[in-house]
């Protein structure tokens, strides 16, 4: 698996640097084009306008008319050096799949650290996220700071899991996931990070639980284990019902992520294997081998 991690820090300089907005847009759309062309090829399901501005607009981004003066996040996420520990997260990543390299689909991971507007962010996510589709890390950051710019490194290795599980195990229409498989594939990816970088890396999601809620969670999953369909609630919780139109189930925020996680850890302590091991165990062995529902 080979990793190439685009300069967007050296395209926004460039853009922060032009004179005249028409060719601010110019450079923009020759910077990111590549990007959202890529997600209407090989994600058809994330919606993308055809132009790479009104793309931009969608997701947040920080646009042209942004980029007059150097914004902030720019500023921190260049002294944090943060495109080069991408780079090396996203390297270090793909050596630990390259003994299973003839198991796995995928071959090249390009990926993107993007800068959104704070004022069109989601709160909960602490000033950071990420995403992931065929051939693509996407790493976003509208706040960084001296909480989740360390996160970093674990944000990427999560991400990359996500390519390679996803490759083995596809979530598609004709073959939807279902609880035990979302919250496999969470935990496991988040895992995955905690194995490289330790659990200092460990997001919000997972940290943020309490004990009482945790055990809510552990409940909530229990019982569902077996649903598909919309699974939302399962992994985001109950915060999210109204704002993504799916239905309550009594689920405290990103309580899946944080069972599958210690669903994922129980499992790898009594098997002893490691997280790349483990990645090729189907959801529902894991689950019950796990003996974290017992």
């Amino acid at each position: 698996m080979n990793s190439h991690w685009i300069r967007t820090d050296e395209a926004y300089r460039q853009i922060i640097a032009a004179a005249e907005m028409a060719e601010k847009e110019r450079i923009y759309r020759e910077a990111f084009a590549p990007l959202f062309t890529a997600m209407q090829q090989s994600a058809p399901h994330i919606p993308v306008q055809g132009d790479t501005l009104e793309a931009a607009r969608t997701w947040g981004m920080l646009l042209p008319e942004d980029l007059i003066e150097t914004p902030e996040a720019l500023f921190r996420l260049e002294a944090a050096d943060a495109w080069t520990v991408a780079a090396q997260a996203a390297a270090e990543g793909a050596k630990r799949f390259a003994p299973y390299a003839d198991r796995i689909a995928v071959t090249n991971v390009t990926g993107w650290l993007l800068l959104t507007n704070p004022a069109q962010s989601q709160p909960s996510n602490k000033g950071y996220t990420g995403l992931q589709f065929p051939g693509h890390i996407v790493s976003i950051f509208d706040t960084p700071n001296d909480y989740n710019l360390p996160r970093l490194p674990g944000l990427v290795v999560h991400e990359l899991h996500h390519l390679v599980r996803l490759g083995l195990y596809p979530w598609t229409f004709q073959q939807p996931y279902g609880v035990a498989d979302y919250i496999v594939l969470e935990g496991m990816a988040e895992s995955f990070a905690a194995q490289l970088y330790g659990e200092a890396v460990v997001g919000y999601y997972v940290t943020d639980i309490s004990v009482a809620d945790l055990a809510t969670a552990k409940q909530v999953v229990r019982a569902g284990l077996g649903a598909s369909g919309d699974i939302r609630g399962y992994i985001f919780g109950d915060h999210f019902a109204e704002q993504w139109q799916f239905p309550k189930i009594g689920m405290p925020p990103f309580g899946g992520y944080a069972v599958g996680y210690h669903l994922v850890q129980a499992y790898l302590r009594r098997t002893g294997k490691t997280v790349e091991e483990a990645t090729f165990i189907p959801s529902d062995e894991i689950a019950a081998e796990a003996g974290y529902f017992d």
